[in-house]
């Protein structure tokens, strides 16, 4: 009985110690040893800390692969937001550990979020109320927000920040610090 205690413990003393980290911003992703750059990682992207390498945290990343694009992960089931997009390296697994600097992580997915968010409001609500991202579904935002997009103008860059949170915080989005 005593081992099954201490098993029991220990197990759940590993479950509680696994820390999920957010992605701060769209950026350059590290090999495991943080040395070499092999893709980019997008803003929300969620990981599990699992060390440190070269003053980087090295995070385990899952998602979902699709047919005949071993160079990309994506983020939902739908394969329409990716998390990571790899250079000249190819996936085979529906995990990947890559590292990044400690600044472009946090632990509170909305951090990750807030300047999108604000952008999102911001520029989508000078003509009319904004709509709350859970509202619609990815591809009704795709529409959406094009047709929209013509009204409000913001920049490619402020577009592509929109479209992704928007995406991300769908009803079939991977988000989830708005609930």
């Amino acid at each position: 009985m005593k081992k099954i205690t201490i098993l029991f413990f220990i197990f759940f003393g590993v479950l509680a110690s696994a820390e999920t980290l957010y992605v701060m911003d769209n950026t350059d992703a590290y090999d495991k040893d943080g040395k070499t750059i092999i893709g980019t990682i997008v803003r929300g992207t969620p990981g599990e800390k699992i060390g440190e390498a070269n003053g980087k945290i090295i995070i385990k990343v899952t998602g979902y692969l699709k047919p005949n694009d071993t160079a990309t992960l994506y983020g939902t089931k739908n394969l329409e937001l990716p998390f990571i997009k790899l250079k000249n390296i190819k996936i085979d697994s529906n995990t990947l550990e890559v590292s990044l600097p400690k600044n472009e992580l946090t632990p509170n997915q909305a951090d990750a979020w807030a300047d999108a968010e604000f952008l999102y409001y911001d520029t989508c609500s000078m003509c009319h109320a904004a709509h709350a991202p859970k509202e619609h579904n990815m591809m009704e935002w795709d529409g959406l927000f094009t047709t929209m997009r013509a009204f409000a103008m913001p920049t490619d860059k402020d577009a592509d920040i929109i479209i992704q949170y928007l995406k991300a915080h769908a009803t079939d989005g991977y988000a989830t610090d708005d609930e």
